[in-house]
């Protein structure tokens, strides 16, 4: 059966420390989260919480909210997806420089992780459910690609899409049991049916996108700040979506960089236009801050140090 269920509402209090108190809880309970409201003393919210099974699912009913989500410092953290549904109202939000805004029937997909931030409308209902990435990993071979996209909307699997969240809705608003392994195995057939087709789009934008930072690499491999950071915020993504491009090909961005400054390395030492510059001036002219860690790449590399390989 499904875990303690969670609930808090400003009903019972009025004025600013309303907003203070739900403020507290959500911060506490749901997410690490910037909240700003346009009237404070004016604010109304509840929110109703269960688990089921590997699965968080939250029904939240508030007055138009702002939130920031800092996601620096949160290493430690659980990897997670988070869906929201909109039951009513409307929501705009903004991750790694894209943006989607939902109505009414629509869900969108984000990632936990990485910062983000949203605007709600005058009065919303909304449906927000934490996935552990694990478990997600399950149900989508690519979650990002189904990231910051309105989902469900004229979908054929709409009707029933709806019915099974509105369902186990219902019984986390009523405290009802429910069968947990069984029906989070339904919401990761529901998230598999709202991204279906999705994953296909996104993998010719993957290998868009790694080909056009594999062009960054090599037009900047010579800049010593080229670092894993610089390079998402070029592309205007995230530097864990950064991370996962690489990793799919089983290398990184770290690794590719550095293999490109050492073949540039090998290739003036090998130069004799170059016979007048030092090893450490080639070091810098490479992007290695340190001649010495270069000597050490180098010699993993290509079996001997760059003077040897100069000399030999």
């Amino acid at each position: 059966m499904n875990g303690p269920g969670y609930h808090v509402s400003t009903a019972t209090l009025d004025g600013a420390p309303a907003f203070d108190h739900w403020h507290a809880e959500v911060q506490a309970h749901v997410t690490p989260i910037d909240i700003r409201v346009p009237d404070r003393a004016a604010f109304r919210g509840e929110l109703r919480k269960q688990h089921i099974g590997d699965v968080q699912f939250s029904v939240i009913s508030a007055a138009s909210q702002q939130g920031v989500h800092d996601a620096s410092g949160r290493h430690g953290a659980s990897p997670r997806f988070d869906l929201v549904y909109m039951r009513s109202g409307g929501i705009t939000l903004r991750q790694n420089g894209r943006e989607a805004t939902l109505g009414a029937g629509e869900a969108l997909l984000f990632s936990h992780l990485d910062n983000f931030s949203f605007v709600t409308s005058a009065f919303s209902e909304a449906y927000l459910v934490a996935l552990p990435s694990a478990w997600v990993e399950r149900w989508l071979p690519d979650p990002y690609a189904c990231t910051i996209r309105p989902l469900v909307g004229t979908s054929p699997w709409g009707a029933a899409i709806d019915g099974l969240l509105h369902s186990v809705a219902h019984a986390v608003e009523e405290g009802r049991p429910l069968p947990a392994h069984l029906i989070a195995d339904q919401l990761g057939g529901c998230l598999a049916l709202m991204c279906d087709g999705l994953a296909g789009e996104e993998t010719t934008h993957r290998r868009r996108l790694l080909h056009q930072i594999r062009r960054t690499l090599s037009s900047r491999f010579a800049d010593p700040d080229l670092t894993p950071a610089a390079i998402a915020a070029q592309h205007g993504i995230s530097v864990r979506y950064l991370h996962s491009l690489f990793a799919a090909t089983g290398s990184s961005a770290g690794r590719e960089l550095r293999m490109i400054r050492l073949a540039r390395v090998r290739a003036m030492l090998e130069d004799s236009g170059c016979r007048n510059l030092t090893v450490s001036e080639i070091a810098y002219a490479c992007g290695f801050n340190d001649p010495g860690y270069l000597a050490r790449c180098f010699a993993q590399e290509f079996g001997r140090p760059p003077t040897s390989f100069r000399n030999g």
